[in-house]
């Protein structure tokens, strides 16, 4: 099983190395699509856009925004006690994130994630040197963590994630999982489930930190913005529908189509997760007869506007705090679901459809204290908006529900920290030391 598990991540690394001379291309494509940076896209290539600052560096890596404002609490405490926080992500929503949150905390600085591929990765490394890794959620690249653990750079996961999917797919390389997730030094996780999984896939010291998205801070708003937004809209009922996708539009349009007898000055506001799908999502509502509108066009709505596409970044908390009730996306549709929690610290009752195995745990929460509404479909949908529309008491009382059952289970940025400390010292020192575990170690 070794030799085979082996044999996997080797045919793994020489496959990845082959497509080196095929990548530029392959940038090139995503930057026509708005899926890189057109301007930083070397990095993601290995080609540095910074020089490595003088003393111990952390790399943290987070893919996109939800990850990223996950970790963001590490990198800034780790940041204040003296460490230079290189945090690399995926998205260029994410890179934004970063710069918009990190602006006023010293030693924080973002490059774009290199792709997993040797070569790419030892200049990455060569030119960074950290001195310890730190990935969130369910990053887990097989060259990377090779690399780092032949260098002997400390290597944790934190909010260790592994979705149903995930798991299925790892498990399907079940003779490889040993021989890699053995390397990973620390992993911490959200609960039992994700700790069972690492655990079978070979993962050596797995311990459960709690959810860090429960620990995040709530969303500033601009007290202006949303004075002038009300006054803009003229108190007409707002349905919010956010982080949607591809079928969850078509739902949200035909929704406000079902409402429009009963709430004739209704304006529905949608946002989807990725803002570039802005134009296509305008599309779908002239489609529907509806006449439409993007922030980036026109800034805050018309009154004669009737589909309102919130296609800005870092601008939710604007509308979590103006909508009653707000869908949350990705649930309609098999993705799994996105994070309610800033909707609901911000007094916007959650509702969401039942594909949530992405947030299971975080709903979970919600349900056991009558916290949020699950919907099963589009009709249900507009039941429980009518209700929020006509009783906003009922819809307060959802989101106070939510906010008190938020409270109880906090914490998770100071026990990963705790449990990060022996591997943070050994950064601290600027010297590898011999942190690995044993491969026969027990789990």
């Amino acid at each position: 099983m070794r030799i085979l598990g082996d044999l996997a991540l080797k045919t793994y690394w020489l496959a990845m190395q082959a497509a080196r001379p095929l990548l530029p291309v392959l940038i090139e494509k995503r930057k026509k699509v708005g899926k890189e940076d057109r301007v930083r896209h070397q990095e993601r290539l290995g080609d540095a856009s910074l020089a490595r600052p003088q003393g111990p560096l952390i790399w943290i890596h987070a893919a996109s925004v939800g990850e990223t404002n996950a970790v963001l609490p590490i990198c800034t405490s780790l940041a204040l006690r003296g460490f230079h926080i290189l945090v690399t992500t995926v998205t260029t929503t994410a890179a934004q994130t970063v710069a918009e949150k990190t602006a006023d905390t010293p030693n924080i600085f973002h490059q774009y994630a290199p792709l997993d591929v040797p070569s790419i990765l030892r200049k990455f490394i060569d030119h960074w040197q950290p001195n310890m890794a730190i990935f969130a959620e369910s990053e887990i690249w097989p060259v990377t963590i090779k690399l780092l653990s032949e260098r002997t750079i400390p290597f944790a996961i934190v909010n260790g994630r592994m979705s149903d999917r995930s798991f299925r797919r790892w498990r399907t390389f079940r003779a490889a999982t040993p021989s890699l997730f053995e390397h990973i030094d620390q992993v911490l996780v959200r609960g039992e489930e994700d700790l069972l999984r690492f655990r079978e896939l070979g993962a050596r010291k797995v311990t459960i930190s709690g959810n860090l998205k429960y620990d995040s801070p709530i969303p500033k708003i601009d007290a202006t913005e949303v004075s002038a937004f009300k006054k803009d809209i003229l108190n007409r009922p707002l349905f919010l529908a956010t982080s949607t996708h591809d079928g969850e539009e078509q739902i949200a349009l035909k929704t406000h189509q079902m409402l429009r007898e009963r709430f004739p000055n209704l304006l529905t506001c949608i946002a989807p997760r990725h803002p570039r799908r802005g134009p296509e999502v305008a599309q779908m509502a002239d489609d529907f007869e509806l006449q439409s509108e993007l922030r980036s066009k026109v800034g805050n709505p018309s009154s004669e506007c009737q589909v309102y596409i919130a296609d800005t970044l870092g601008e939710l908390g604007l509308f979590y705090a103006l909508a009653p009730a707000a869908l949350i996306g990705g649930s309609l549709v098999p993705v799994g679901g996105h994070n309610p929690i800033e909707a609901a610290q911000l007094g916007c009752a959650v509702l969401s459809g039942p594909n949530v195995s992405n947030f299971r745990e975080v709903f979970g929460v919600l349900e056991g204290a009558n916290g949020c509404l699950i919907v099963k479909d589009q009709q249900e949908l507009a039941n429980a908006l009518t209700r929020c529309l006509e009783d906003t008491l009922f819809a307060k009382g959802l989101a106070t529900n939510a906010n008190k059952a938020l409270e109880g289970v906090g914490g998770a940025v100071e026990r990963s920290l705790a449990a990060l400390e022996p591997l943070l010292a050994v950064a601290a020192s600027g010297k590898a030391e011999l942190v690995k575990y044993p491969r026969n170690s027990a789990a």
